[in-house]
């Protein structure tokens, strides 16, 4: 086991913690693990909604499978599958009462994505709020006047209780800091805003989480919100945490905070709840056509399957905008969406890799910014390869090839394009160009995708000063 990337702060600890199990075998196995995951959310949405006393059981399986983004985000190793699963297994076990464990799924959401702190926070008031909470007996107090000594004893059982929630999150920070030397929650206190990631309206998520999930299922959600209006007490816990996990993103990319980026993806956990009220909605829909009933649930059937396997979000996603706008590409769509293409640096970082591979010994380090370096070379996070990859440029030895992209590297000073061209020890030797590639383009920089720059000398002192931070070393430091 990879101690490094077990601990890494960047691809959540959480995660690698789940993923670890299966991560030697490779990445399509643990792409299939992930999926098995994401069904083991299915059947936990299908247990909760028993203990909702969903009427329409039977669909919920149907509202959550072919949500448009639920097969496109759960294939690829991402932490919101892992995050959708702790979170509606600690759903299950909360409403099963079976609070202990109930507290330590919600201590670990944390650990495997930040914003899982809040949860946390909330879980700890809703617990409180039950019959034998703290707050609950400070209410009755104040209201009805109840006995001031039940106080007492509510307390020592929270206490108990947010023990058993703040667990994963100790255990994990003593074992970082002993064997690491880092202290993981100091990211909460150290994020500052980028513009880096940009900034939206803050209502951007909406329009993104009804595509997400597809129109028709969000229209019956909305059918089955209206529904339980007045049976709100049992999914109070669903309805507390899930709605503030949409207002938490929404609030955070308005302000531009925590490099947020707006994406989609942040909100696909909350597929299981947006499914158990459409199963709801469904019902209430229903009940409309009373003698077609029969008719109604077809028709639904058949067009939440459509739907699902049509995917009209992803296939508007990942269409070549790039061409479209530029006029050397067309719309493409298909009944059924297509698997996704590798990107164009995916491609093009492909490509630099296998020249390097023709040109140079295999004993080579090879560096580079973009993800698809590691993925391709099978680059684990070592300490080694942390600290060559953070090192100043005129500190890496001689030999050293960087694999420098025009997206990534732009954003941070110590790699970008100019750093390596005006450095006395650095050449470039292979470049990649751009798949629409600017006309007239003033640099090398704007031509390429990719280039293949290699350290020949070791004469430089320092790296090229720059009189502003690039947008990437204004938070990067927190996730060293």
């Amino acid at each position: 086991m990879n101690e490094d990337q077990l601990f890494n702060q960047w691809t959540r600890p959480g995660r690698n913690l789940i993923h670890c199990i299966v991560a030697p075998f490779g990445l399509m196995a643990t792409r299939i693990y992930t999926l098995v995951l994401a069904f083991v959310a299915v059947w936990l949405t299908v247990l909760v909604g028993r203990i909702l006393k969903v009427r329409a059981l039977w669909i919920v399986p149907l509202m959550l499978i072919f949500q448009s983004w639920f097969p496109e985000l759960s294939y690829p190793v991402l932490t919101q599958t892992p995050f959708m699963l702790v979170w509606i297994l600690g759903i299950w076990l909360a409403l099963k009462q079976r609070y202990h464990l109930a507290a330590w799924s919600f201590g670990y959401l944390s650990l495997i994505r930040h914003e899982g702190i809040i949860l946390t926070a909330l879980w700890g008031i809703w617990l409180s709020c039950q019959p034998g909470g703290f707050l609950r007996h400070v209410w009755q107090s104040v209201h009805y006047k109840g006995a001031v000594d039940e106080l007492w004893p509510s307390l020592g059982r929270d206490s108990l209780y947010g023990l058993s929630t703040l667990a994963p999150i100790l255990i994990y920070n003593v074992l970082a800091l002993s064997l690491h030397g880092s202290f993981p929650f100091a990211v909460y206190f150290a994020s500052e805003p980028t513009t880096m990631y940009g900034s939206g309206t803050i209502y951007h998520y909406v329009p993104l989480i009804m595509a997400g999930v597809g129109y028709v299922t969000s229209i019956f959600a909305l059918f089955g919100m209206w529904g339980i209006r007045k049976n709100w007490a049992p999914w109070s816990l669903l309805l507390v945490t899930y709605l503030s996990y949409f207002t938490l993103h929404s609030l955070v990319y308005w302000r531009g905070a925590f490099a947020s980026g707006g994406y989609y993806h942040f909100l696909m956990p909350m597929a299981p709840f947006v499914a158990l009220l459409a199963a709801e909605g469904f019902i209430s829909a229903r009940e409309h056509f009373k003698k077609k009933k029969r008719m109604f649930t077809m028709i639904t059937v058949a067009i939440v399957g459509f739907q699902g396997i049509h995917m009209n979000h992803h296939q508007n996603v990942y269409q070549d905008w790039q061409g479209i706008h530029r006029g050397e590409a067309k719309f493409r769509y298909s009944v059924c969406a297509s698997t996704i293409s590798k990107g164009e640096y995916h491609n093009a970082i492909e490509e630099a890799l296998e020249w390097i591979e023709q040109k140079y010994p295999s004993d080579r380090p090879i560096v580079g910014k973009h993800i698809a370096v590691k993925l391709l070379l099978d680059q684990s996070a070592s300490k080694e390869l942390q600290e060559l990859e953070f090192s100043p440029l005129y500190r890496m030895p001689v030999g050293t090839l960087y694999v420098w992209d025009s997206s990534y590297c732009e954003q941070e000073n110590r790699i970008k394009y100019a750093s390596f061209v005006e450095s006395q020890d650095w050449q470039a030797v292979e470049f990649i160009e751009k798949k629409y590639s600017p006309k007239e383009a003033s640099s090398e920089r704007d031509s390429y995708s990719v280039i293949v720059f290699e350290k020949v000398t070791a004469n430089d002192t320092s790296d090229k000063v720059y009189d502003e931070l690039g947008e990437a070393d204004k938070y990067n430091s927190i996730y060293k």
